[in-house]
């Protein structure tokens, strides 16, 4: 129950947190809006961990990946008996696509995540990063304490409408076992490339 209270007043707060959008920097144009009949009804704002060691994962996201963090604040438990910390990081964009690092009160205390030794499986989720820089961030992100790397780079084909995309692709284990998928896309490139 104590947990369930935590959630429910980190949920509240992130609520919250999620409604105050950053106003474009100075002299920067507004992008136009997409017509209502093309807009999804939905982003996919962030994506929350619930992690064991928020330092140890910080190491990985925010030192080696590179990710910016936006929100590091204390929560304190409707109650009172408890805290958790939250972080909040992004990569290059300020209202979707970011990732919240999220130690409860008794995170510490949590055992080792039980995970294959070899890929994965049913049920795993993958996070997946673009970067026009896997050579430096691979081997950073690998070099992590408590990182396992699944696969080092290597190019993958795949089917698209009339174009095979040539995708170089690493996989790797954060410490509390989620799966972190870094690659860069050869061929279309992307627009940074």
């Amino acid at each position: 129950m104590k947990t369930l209270s935590i959630i429910t007043a980190g949920l509240a707060a992130l609520s919250l947190a999620a409604c105050n959008d950053a106003p474009p920097p100075a002299g920067a144009a507004a992008a136009p809006a997409p017509a209502a009949a093309e807009r999804n009804p939905l982003d996919l704002r962030r994506t929350t961990l619930l992690v064991r060691d928020l330092d140890a994962s910080l190491a990985l996201y925010r030192d080696a990946l590179g990710m910016t963090v936006t929100y590091d604040q204390m929560i304190t438990s409707r109650d009172g008996s408890s805290q958790s910390r939250l972080v909040l990081l992004k990569a290059n964009d300020d209202r979707i696509g970011m990732l919240g690092l999220w130690e409860l009160a008794d995170a510490a205390d949590a055992p080792p995540p039980a995970v294959p030794d070899e890929g994965f499986e049913t049920g795993d989720i993958v996070l997946l990063f673009n970067t026009s820089e896997l050579d430096t961030v691979f081997p950073a992100a690998a070099e992590v304490p408590g990182v396992r790397v699944m696969s080092e780079p290597t190019m993958r084909e795949y089917p698209g409408d009339g174009v095979t995309y040539q995708v170089m692709v690493s996989m790797l284990r954060d410490p509390d076992g989620h799966i972190v998928e870094l690659n860069r896309r050869v061929y279309p490139p992307l627009d940074w490339d």
